[in-house]
């Protein structure tokens, strides 16, 4: 089944709703970018997390304009697939160049200090459905999207309590 959502495709149910919805993931992962690049003092990790929230951003943009005016911006839409994928790849790198700062311990106890645990597994659980769903769900279909957004913002916010409750 998979992305449906070609550069001749107008969904023509997405409504605003929908739209907000989608802002709710948006928020929460740059909330929680912005807490982690400051806990890590990385602008490397900061920048990357700034082109995956400018992408989002891009991306809510795109479902507003298929809202209001009804037609398929194509490139809003095509640019999530380009620069996602880059702005956490940046964010990869950077964890990976301090990873004097964030050790196994550091991780593991960030990871199992209750209840901040719960939190990263439900946000990882989250994470891991959307990959699933980026992979079997219509993208241009609305209970899709609903489906898709509610995860997404679920999996966000759980994540962004997590790093609030680390001690």
């Amino acid at each position: 089944m998979a992305n449906r959502i070609s550069k001749n495709t107008v969904p023509d149910d997405f409504t605003l709703p929908l739209v907000f919805t989608d802002l709710l993931p948006v928020i929460f992962f740059g909330l929680a970018s912005l807490l982690l690049g400051s806990r890590i003092h990385s602008p490397l990790f900061t920048a990357g997390a700034s082109v995956c929230l400018a992408t989002g951003t891009a991306k809510i943009l795109w479902k507003l304009i298929v809202v209001v005016k009804r037609v398929n911006i194509w490139p809003l839409f095509l640019q999530m697939r380009i620069f996602m994928p880059l702005g956490f790849l940046i964010m990869v790198i950077s964890l990976v160049l301090h990873r004097d700062v964030l050790t196994p311990a550091v991780i593991g106890h960030a990871i199992f200090q209750l209840p901040a645990g719960i939190f990263f597994v439900g946000g990882l659980a989250g994470i891991i459905l959307m990959i699933i769903f980026s992979v079997r769900l219509d993208s241009s279909d609305l209970r899709s999207n609903w489906i898709e957004q509610l995860t997404n913002g679920a999996a966000q916010c759980a994540f962004f309590i997590g790093l609030l409750l680390i001690r």
